[in-house]
């Protein structure tokens, strides 16, 4: 089929955020199986740039939109530009931020010239484009957000100031209506997880007939070298602009490790991944090591004899589970965690799973002290990562989704 793919930044196996990552997998996929046309943002970060120039190298047929900011000028423009559209509207910030009026320029331009059989849009941050008509359409949205109450204060105790608090508690009490809106106009919206796409169904109940569920693809890579496990460390990976990672972090060092410690001493925890706001600014200590950001995490997974990931909130499916499991690591995680992984029914899950901080520092040592048990879970993990979530799995799974467009899936407003 003739695909025109909308993503907010160049898929990339190196990215600076899961997001690329996980794009990177999901377009080798598609390339296997169809022709597809790119249209995507790229910039400022440097990585953006060189991961559209190898896209582009590759053949894929690839129409980035630049994002340049060359001076502390273009940085400045762009934060009150972005502000004012933020202040005046009623639009997340994200989907401001990756907005670019060329890109509608060239989503205009492909589909007078040519034909598409489907159109599908990656993340919600490119919600805000106008599609090709008669097209069938499929949206990705990647992470539900689910309405709350207000925190009144909370925002107040937010590390970079309570300013910045305030406005990240407006931003968030802006989604519920923008995805509502944003799913009405797609004829299939595809959910990571089945929590996901209970959550859709519950805030669009009219949209109960267009939510499909399908987990991202993720690259193989090779397995991590034995030889370069240390048998004490833990390590625990994610971008910590992501309020889910930063109460993970603050769970995992406040109260999982104090028992954990107490179960296994010796034990050394590794906290990889970008901070540019210091959300874990005092956490370190002498067994705990804030590492910041890491040009890959290959090394870190390589190093870690169990990665561990205590995820309590939050949407989505999570890379840094299945990239782990993907290398043949053994985890411990929580049940959101794991979610997206497809085990059938009554199949073991490789991984171990823990909701409190008893049980995940208990698994957490279990593992520790027995090397025998963690590799051979490691090795199951890569097994079933292989068979279900690499690209030819996920290939098949959006194949039958595209079937289902192409095939007349009916709009239940049309």
């Amino acid at each position: 089929m003739r695909v025109l793919l909308l993503t907010p930044m160049p898929p990339s196996p190196r990215g600076l955020s899961a997001t690329p990552v996980l794009l990177h997998a999901q377009l080798r996929a598609l390339r296997a199986r169809h022709d597809v046309t790119l249209v995507t943002v790229a910039g400022p970060h440097p990585q953006d740039i060189e991961a559209a120039q190898a896209l582009r190298e590759s053949g894929l047929d690839l129409h980035a939109v630049p994002r340049s900011e060359a001076t502390r000028a273009d940085r400045a423009a762009r934060w009150i530009s972005h502000t004012a559209r933020w202040a005046l509207g009623r639009l997340p910030m994200r989907t401001i931020w990756f907005h670019r009026p060329e890109v509608q320029d060239t989503i205009d331009r492909l589909a007078a010239e040519r034909t598409f059989d489907v159109v599908h849009v990656e993340d919600n941050a490119m919600g805000v484009y106008r599609l090709p008509r008669g097209v069938p359409s499929l949206f990705a949205e990647h992470e539900v957000r689910t309405p709350r109450d207000v925190r009144w204060t909370e925002w107040l105790r937010e590390p970079d100031g309570p300013y910045r608090g305030l406005l990240d508690e407006i931003d968030w009490h802006r989604w519920d209506r923008y995805q509502r809106t944003l799913w009405r106009r797609f004829d299939l919206v595809q959910a990571l997880t089945e929590r996901d796409a209970r959550t859709m169904r519950r805030l669009a109940p009219e949209l109960a007939s267009r939510v499909r569920v399908n987990p991202f693809a993720v690259e193989i890579p090779p397995p991590t070298d034995p030889v370069l496990e240390e048998d004490d460390t833990i390590v625990f990976t994610g971008g910590f602009l992501h309020a889910p990672n930063v109460d993970a972090a603050r769970w995992l060092v406040g109260e999982i490790m104090p028992r954990l410690r107490a179960m296994h001493p010796g034990v050394r925890l590794r906290v990889a991944g970008s901070d540019p706001r210091g959300a874990l600014r005092g956490l370190g200590s002498g067994d705990v090591e804030i590492v910041g950001w890491v040009p890959t995490l290959a090394t870190e997974l390589a190093r870690a004899a169990v990665v561990v990931a205590p995820l309590r909130v939050g949407g989505g499916q999570r890379m840094k589970v299945f990239e782990a499991l993907a290398a043949g690591k053994a985890v411990v995680t929580t049940s959101r965690g794991a979610e997206g992984l497809l085990v059938a029914d009554g199949e073991p899950a490789p991984l171990s799973l823990a909701e409190s901080a008893d049980a995940f520092a208990a698994a957490t040592a279990a593992l520790l002290r027995d090397r025998t048990q963690r590799r051979a879970l490691g090795a199951r993990a890569r097994e079933l990562m292989i068979a279900r979530h690499g690209p030819d799995a996920y290939g098949e799974r959006i194949d039958d989704v595209y079937a289902a467009l192409v095939g007349g899936v009916a709009r239940a407003d049309a």
